[in-house]
């Protein structure tokens, strides 16, 4: 395109008859006709003129000083020099002007309008039922329902069930890092092809004028770097005008019925030890509502942090801590991802087996179930150390996995960081968010692919 417009350019030039090539009339004279003055009195000395002498150059200023040459006739077939004119209905093109900044524009699952999103005026403290996450876009190897459906669904089941009456049910859109920045990379090609489309108007507008083809470009495609994000929706009951009413009401909550719809459900498998040693698995259902908290209102503006000392770590959170081998308080740098807690019961054992739970949390073996959470955290952080790369490649993955054992259970985390917005703490949530595992026991198989929380989140570490 650029080519064609050049050399056509180039030969109006020269066939034309333009101001490259040309003589304009008025500095045309007739033959044998005398010499006009230079328009303006030209250039000649400043001083008087001796007698008997010619300048050099052979010019001699005219009697009386410089005076300025009438305008003449143009000659026969010679435009004026009054510049150039377009033909009728054309005009030339003005200069592309710079796009205008428009508002970064993020999509969402849930839209701008849905009728039970979350507002501020909802109240300070709701109740978090259960969020569901689900890839944004279409996944053959992942396939069901989207965050959206499985969001509505349980609204439905929560306004069918007798004890929530007089709740309010709404739903909450959690917006990563990784949505953000496709959106922000969406708005960025935009302006890239406005003004392209802009450059190439102008181009053609001078073809036309100057009697031109112009050839259109082979693709204005728009391209912009795409990112593997997930739809987060959570669904809540409130609101509550304090804390403390929303506490009341949770404990009512964690005795709701368990929704009659199983895909709304977590899987979860447990050991149960008969009179011979052998252990079975049986598979049941998570009741979402035993696992609800109470939050702040989410869509409520967060003030500004403010800076000051940090709390000081419990000590008997140190004391369960101390010489373990993963210990999440040995790392050195500020920021972890927290990839999966060990909160409930999770594991039947006999009375007779002692593991890491009983020796950290002191509990008593008068019971048959036992929290052995502690126990598999410290076993899915030496697992994840010692992950390979697939395809026989055999390379470690250099994932630093930490536990960190408090009142209220186990936490396993995975690398240390700089801070929330480190790029190796993106990378490496991305890693892990696209990870899927493969059970080596088929019962248990349901929750082979649940084994870090749906939301991995970036969470400051706990000093001493």
């Amino acid at each position: 395109m650029l080519r064609r417009l050049v050399l056509g350019l180039g030969a109006a030039g020269l066939i034309g008859g333009s101001a490259a090539t040309g003589q304009f009339a008025s500095d045309r004279t007739a033959p044998g006709a005398p010499k006009a003055p230079a328009p303006f009195g030209g250039v000649g000395p400043t001083g008087p003129a001796m007698p008997g002498v010619r300048p050099a150059g052979g010019y001699a200023p005219p009697a009386g000083g410089f005076t300025p040459a009438a305008a003449s006739a143009p000659a026969p077939g010679f435009p004026p020099p009054s510049g150039f004119a377009p033909p009728a209905g054309l005009a030339p093109a003005p200069a592309p002007a710079a796009a205008p900044a428009e508002p970064l524009v993020i999509p969402t699952a849930l839209g701008d309008n849905h009728p039970l999103a979350l507002r501020p005026e909802h109240g300070p403290y709701l109740i978090l039922l259960r969020s569901y996450s689900r890839p944004a876009r279409p996944d053959a190897a992942n396939p069901g329902m989207t965050a959206k459906q499985l969001a509505e669904a349980l609204v439905a089941e929560v306004q069918r069930t007798p004890q929530a009456k007089g709740l309010g049910v709404y739903l909450f859109e959690h917006i990563s890092e990784e949505r953000k920045a496709e959106a922000q990379a969406a708005a960025e090609a935009r302006q890239r092809l406005a003004r392209l489309n802009q450059s190439i108007d102008v181009l053609r507008q001078k073809s036309e004028i100057n009697g031109m083809e112009f050839l259109n470009p082979d693709s204005t495609t728009l391209r912009y770097r795409t990112f593997n994000y997930r739809d987060q929706i959570g669904v809540l009951v409130g609101g509550f005008r304090t804390e403390d009413e929303a506490v009341k009401a949770l404990a009512r909550v964690k005795t709701w019925p368990v929704p009659q719809d199983t895909r709304l459900l977590d899987g979860g498998a447990i050991a149960k030890y008969g009179p011979d040693g052998k252990a079975t698995i049986e598979k049941t259902f998570l009741n979402p509502y035993g696992q609800a908290m109470v939050v702040a209102n989410p869509s409520v503006p967060k003030a500004a942090p403010v800076v000051g000392p940090p709390p000081k770590l419990d000590p008997f959170v140190v004391q369960l801590n101390d010489g373990r081998p993963y210990s999440l308080l040995k790392a050195t740098k500020g920021w972890t991802l927290g990839v999966k807690s060990f909160n409930a019961p999770t594991r039947v054992q006999s009375r007779d087996d002692e593991g890491v739970g009983i020796k950290l949390f002191n509990l008593t073996k008068t019971g048959d179930v036992l929290n052995a959470g502690a126990e598999q955290a410290e076993e899915l952080a030496k697992v994840l150390r010692s992950m390979k790369s697939p395809g026989g490649e055999n390379r470690s993955l250099g994932l630093e996995a930490f536990v960190l054992h408090h009142r209220h259970g186990s936490m396993v985390t995975v690398g240390q960081f700089d801070g929330p917005n480190d790029p190796m703490l993106a990378e490496t949530r991305r890693m892990l968010s696209n990870m899927n595992f493969m059970a080596g026991d088929p019962r248990a198989s349901d929750t082979a692919r649940r084994l870090f929380h749906e939301v991995i989140i970036p969470i400051p570490i706990p000093r001493q």
